[in-house]
């Protein structure tokens, strides 16, 4: 983020989809409590036909045409409440790259974006450009699950931010954007470690006979001890803080389970802890999160192990639109 605990810019990638548009209210509800700018982007998917006839041109240049509309008619929506802190602008080239170098470029410091688009929630999977810009990308990425079925829209509400960690520096990584937001509605950060059943010793013969209570109350104090201490940290920062360490055999699930909507306002969890970056996939904690949890998830990868940018990436052509 441009300085500890402040938001000064969101980005949010629309598609032209009801269902990527569910990223709005939660961005705008950032946007208005932080008085920071909000840029809304569409990435320009040029017409594609098996044999171009005469009218491609005439066809391509009404499909930008209708891009750029739609974009006006989404910020003529929102633009009495933000007013001039938002704009808009179409983008040109590969989605998740052109997106990828335009954060950087503009200096967002949190992107605010649904797991699926035009695609629907048919797939199983997260929607492909959500997925590899969590993998990719070097700011917070807010991400929000859509609902086909959607109703009324309910307030949001980021009264507390509920905080995995597992007692890894790089899990703390994502400490500070959720203080930050936190801070916005004068909301409480709760933390919480999942301890794991510690099984008992076996034979390489022999089946496992069961769980040690014994150990399993020592990790449990460990990591209770652990949380604290990290609470205690963040409330002589400023931010309200609390923590427990709860005992739990799949962690995502436990998580899931204590992000329900009518306690937990959002998850913040860094893409990887104990395991470090090596994989190629998310960490599946953070993964099974935005895939499951019900309330939206903020995904931050560790700074300290991101990738090196590559200098050789492809231009970024960018249409702006002005109001």
């Amino acid at each position: 983020m441009s300085s500890p605990g402040r938001v000064a810019s969101i980005l949010v990638p629309l598609d032209g989809s009801p269902l990527a548009e569910q990223a709005l209210p939660i961005a705008v509800a950032i946007a208005e409590r932080a008085r920071c700018r909000i840029k809304l982007v569409l990435v320009h998917q040029p017409l594609i036909l098996a044999e171009p006839g005469p009218d491609y041109a005439k066809l391509e240049l009404a499909m930008q045409k209708a891009d750029r509309e739609y974009l006006r008619s989404v910020v003529a929506r929102l633009r009495e409440r933000l007013g001039r802190a938002l704009s808009a602008a179409v983008l040109r080239g590969p989605t998740v790259q052109t997106l990828a170098k335009y954060v950087r470029e503009l200096g967002t410091d949190l992107v605010v974006m649904t797991t699926h688009g035009r695609g629907g929630l048919q797939r199983a999977w997260l929607g492909s450009v959500t997925d590899q810009l969590i993998r990719t990308s070097e700011v917070p990425i807010l991400v929000v699950r859509p609902r086909e079925d959607r109703t009324a829209e309910s307030a949001v509400n980021l009264g507390e931010i509920l905080v995995p960690l597992d007692g890894s520096p790089l899990a703390e990584a994502v400490l500070e954007p959720a203080a930050a937001l936190a801070r916005l509605w004068d909301g409480e950060v709760s933390l919480v470690q999942v301890v794991r059943p510690v099984v008992l010793d076996t034979t390489p013969f022999l089946p496992s006979v069961g769980y040690s209570n014994e150990a399993t109350a020592i990790q449990r104090e460990l990591a209770q001890d652990y949380i604290r201490d990290v609470a205690e940290r963040l409330r002589d920062s400023g931010v309200k803080a609390s923590g427990i360490a709860v005992i739990g055999g799949g962690i995502a699930d436990t998580l899931i389970n204590l992000a329900r909507p009518e306690r937990v306002g959002l998850v913040a969890v860094a893409t990887h802890g104990r395991g470090g970056l090596r994989r190629l996939a998310l960490g599946s904690v953070a993964d099974k999160l935005v895939r499951a949890a019900e309330v939206p998830v903020l995904v931050v990868r560790p700074v300290a192990r991101r990738s090196k940018r590559n200098s050789e990436e492809g231009h970024v052509s960018v249409g702006t639109l002005k109001y």
